[in-house]
């Protein structure tokens, strides 16, 4: 079984508002695309949001069978919305998005569980050498196993929890580019320009768009 966690939990300052999760994008808020597409492969989700977000807004905006679970607010960091919602789970394997890549398909999620086998993360990987360590799948046990240890330091990033790990599959982007010619998937909202742009693109699905 697949599961799946949608980190909606980080700061939102750029747009001047804590839930950046809900802004309606599409008809929809941000979070809901991501979960729409989570669904359609995976059997069990959680949205992991802020220890001082209120729950109630979520529920309305998710179906019921997703869970909602706070995280800590310590550190600072992705990490702590992962760490969050790994413990919740009951499947050997987790996707890992974040809540505002409103244009994440379902057949990117599946391409990267389909390379999961024997691994304990899939990670895309640019030409360059960056990853895109929110953009994964995980193996449930060996995050539960490594994390722990990584988040004793306050400072850890991503990448450390990645390092921890005793293998990773990296897949490269364009590899992807396959499915998804412009890589829209890793476009994330994280300022109102941001969010200019993905309406444009939503209105102009044709044009072609640098990421």
């Amino acid at each position: 079984m697949l599961g799946a966690i949608v980190l909606a939990g980080g700061p939102s300052s750029r747009f001047g508002r804590k839930n950046k999760a809900l802004i309606e994008f599409g008809g929809k808020p941000l979070v809901r695309h991501v979960v729409d597409q989570c669904r359609l492969v995976a059997q069990e989700i959680i949205v992991t949001i802020g220890k001082d977000e209120r729950p109630e807004s979520y529920v309305k905006a998710l179906p019921s069978k997703v869970r909602l679970v706070k995280d800590t607010g310590e550190p600072k960091s992705p990490l702590n919305g992962i760490a969050a919602g790994i413990w919740q789970l009951d499947t050997a394997y987790c996707l890992i998005v974040p809540c505002d890549t409103p244009f994440v398909r379902s057949n990117i999620l599946d391409l990267l569980s389909e390379k999961k086998s024997g691994f304990d993360l899939v990670v895309p990987l640019w030409p360059n050498g960056y990853i895109e360590p929110l953009h994964a799948v995980c193996r449930v046990e060996s995050t539960r196993r490594v994390l722990p240890q990584v988040l004793k330091n306050p400072g850890s990033r991503v990448a450390d929890f990645i390092f921890a790990l005793d293998s990773v599959r990296y897949v490269s982007t364009e590899e992807m580019r396959k499915l998804d010619p412009d890589l829209r998937c890793f476009l994330n909202i994280n300022s109102p320009q941001d969010l200019e742009l993905a309406e444009n693109t939503l209105e102009h699905p044709n044009v072609s768009i640098t990421i």
